[in-house]
């Protein structure tokens, strides 16, 4: 029984998507500037604060292949590792609490296991932000779990976070299904699987979704060791058991260079990204491109902090 919807959402366009908004042209220029702005003052706590942090996903792979941001990329990736990651939002909220929001697992209505950076003064509410106030212009943050060495029990683990996710999932769907039919409406399979996550998601609303977050956060972090082999990042486009890493090659770092930045990398990237994308170097088709849709977008300028 098919459920996962990344890939769906990953590329829905203007034709599926009717007012809804997109970023491109001079905006999605001018948008990506505020985020490298953004990358800069997450990168300078992690500096201080001794945090290890790097480029994940379609970050790094336009740091390696472009150099800077895919030229069509309106988002910003980011990895922490778990066992920094509590005290790294400490430590942002006290140096750049004026300037940002920050989302966590336990934000209330957030219901996500994604931690996000968020610029205030600014608006970028996504189909995820439907009942959240503070929807301003986000950096993702990942948060990289220790994965257990022995197999039987790393296979126990990742079936429970596996679950776990898919759970929040459908309680997301299912708060905000109003939205999702309307995003489904006209493609058959798409309504097929939303209706089924929202099934699935009315039988899950004994909990809130900031309690199915945080419960799914809990299952990410259940393994402590952390100088274990691997890890992972349940919470990324591949889920657990598609994105497990040897711990040396992700969590080891290195500068590279980003739009004229220096931003930090896995030392394995080339492992990374052939893992999450196979042919990392092939430039993909106008069709394949992914983009993100957006209910209301406002620059910092265009709204009252």
């Amino acid at each position: 029984m098919r459920l996962s919807t990344v890939e769906y959402f990953k590329t829905l366009n203007s034709d599926t998507t009717g007012d809804l908004a997109h970023l491109e042209g001079d905006d999605l220029i001018r948008f990506q500037k505020i985020l490298m702005d953004m990358t800069e003052d997450i990168a300078e706590v992690c500096r201080k604060y001794n945090v290890t942090y790097m480029l994940l996903g379609g970050s790094l792979l336009g740091a390696i292949r472009h150099n800077g941001f895919i030229p069509w990329d309106d988002d910003m990736d980011l990895g922490i590792l778990s066992s920094d990651y509590d005290r790294f939002i400490e430590a942002f909220r006290k140096e750049y609490g004026d300037k940002y929001w920050v989302h966590t697992d336990d934000t209330p209505e957030y219901g996500m296991t994604i931690g996000r950076i968020r610029l205030k003064g600014s608006v970028l509410r996504g189909r995820e932000d439907k009942f959240l106030d503070e929807c301003g212009f986000f950096i993702d943050l990942f948060r990289i779990e220790n994965v257990p060495n022995n197999k039987l029990i790393r296979k126990l683990h990742g079936t429970l976070c596996m679950g776990m996710g898919l759970f929040l999932s459908c309680r997301v769907f299912y708060r905000n299904r109003e939205l999702m039919r309307e995003l489904a409406k006209g493609n058959k399979e798409a309504e097929k699987i939303f209706n089924r996550k929202i099934r699935i998601g009315s039988l899950l609303r004994f909990f809130s979704v900031t309690k199915w977050a945080q419960l799914t956060q809990k299952c990410h972090e259940m393994c402590k060791n952390n100088n274990s082999r691997c890890v992972a990042i349940p919470s990324g486009r591949k889920h657990y058991f598609g994105e497990i890493y040897d711990r040396e090659g992700l969590c080891n770092t290195e500068p590279h260079e980003f739009d004229g930045h220096k931003f930090m990398i896995p030392v394995n990237y080339e492992g990374y990204l052939k893992q999450l994308y196979g042919d990392y170097h092939r430039i993909p088709s106008v069709e394949e491109r992914e983009s993100h849709i957006f209910l209301e977008i406002r620059f910092p300028e265009e709204t009252v902090c």
